[in-house]
């Protein structure tokens, strides 16, 4: 699951919207959209999501795993580590 996937269903288990946390933020949603699918996005713009979520920046990255995607078929590459 990409970062901004995770963000979305860590926002939606603690009853959140995108719409309603850029209100909170006295933002656009079309705003708060973007921040959250820029793959650069800033540690600092991470912390105020988790904030107004209400949750830890580690719920963002709890389960994470590596993820390749092919240059040539551009799909996942699954990775085991053991």
């Amino acid at each position: 699951m990409i970062l901004a996937e995770k963000i979305k269903a860590v926002a939606k288990q603690h009853g959140k919207t995108i719409s309603g946390m850029a209100a909170e933020m006295g933002v656009a949603q079309q705003h708060l959209s973007r921040t959250i699918n820029n793959p650069r996005i800033t540690l600092q713009d991470l912390e105020k999501i988790a904030s107004l979520i209400g949750c830890s920046l580690n719920d963002f990255f709890a389960d994470a795993q590596p993820q390749i995607i092919c240059p040539h078929c551009g799909k996942p590459i699954k990775i085991n580590i053991e």
